[in-house]
């Protein structure tokens, strides 16, 4: 396993992300991976169309110059486990996580390539990003699921994360499918976590104890750290939420985890 080097970098994106004109994002991940040098692992666990799905991002990819490019496609709990995708995973410069059903994910939680990215990322020799579903199963809590308008219990769904993003429930494809809702009732439910809710062709990249946000859309931060919530005995009854602190963040933005407070970062290009 590597030794030192300093925690390494999330690429985190809310889906649709640009895949033709100039892929900023992708293009971003590429070179944080290492540009032509990059030895990228996509995984294609929450896919239903696996083939489609690495097709497209290995057209991308190729077009940004890598070509040292692999898939893991998971069935089980066996092959999250295996000596074959751990050694995979100990050579990527990358890992990439795709769209899809992030429920499909669950069975990579507490695995042995779980394990191995979190130990690599923390060592500051890997780059992971993930997009859309590959995006929420990045926090300690991933949402599964909800839909309507109101705030409540029964609104969200969730379940365990890959917990690579400690502080944070992802949600995405977040204006777009008007999911505010959603997160503020996942965090009603989790005050202690910030809820990030990206929107598409948007992603923060996050770096030590804060992000950058980059691309073309918005990044909703949800924080009810210091508001008055009360569940209701029902989980389809509203909850009550006072004091909770709503950042709307472009690109160019700057968030910090520690003392919880956004910032407009240096004039630089939108990715």
């Amino acid at each position: 396993m590597d030794d030192g080097g300093s925690p390494g970098r999330l690429l985190i994106m809310g889906g649709a992300e640009d895949r033709c004109c100039g892929a900023g994002l992708l293009e971003r991940f590429v070179e944080l991976c290492g540009g032509d040098q990059a030895r990228i692992v996509v995984i294609t666990t929450a896919s239903d169309m696996p083939d489609e799905v690495l097709a497209e991002y290995e057209r991308v990819f190729r077009k940004l110059g890598v070509e040292n490019l692999s898939e893991l496609r998971l069935h089980g709990r066996g092959d999250a486990d295996s000596d074959v995708s751990a050694a995979l995973l100990t050579r990527a410069t990358g890992v990439f996580f795709s769209g899809g059903d992030q429920s499909r994910l669950l069975t990579l939680v507490g695995s042995r390539i779980s394990d191995i990215i979190s130990e690599r990322l923390e060592r500051g020799r890997l780059v992971v990003a993930g997009t859309s579903a590959g995006a929420t199963a990045l926090g300690c809590t991933m949402i599964l699921g909800g839909t309507g308008p109101e705030v409540s219990a029964a609104a969200v769904r969730t379940g365990p994360g890959l917990g690579l993003v400690p502080h944070a429930l992802i949600d995405m494809h977040f204006g777009e499918r008007g999911r505010l809702p959603r997160l503020l009732s996942a965090v009603a439910l989790d005050p202690e976590h910030l809820g990030i809710g990206l929107d598409e062709n948007t992603g923060v990249l996050i770096e030590g104890d804060g992000f950058e946000v980059i691309g073309s859309g918005v990044t909703t931060v949800v924080d009810a750290e210091e508001a008055t919530v009360v569940l209701p005995a029902g989980e389809f009854d509203p909850i009550t939420l006072f004091g909770v602190r709503l950042h709307l963040l472009p690109a160019g933005s700057l968030f910090d985890f520690d003392t919880r407070t956004p910032a407009i970062g240096p004039a630089h290009d939108r990715y």
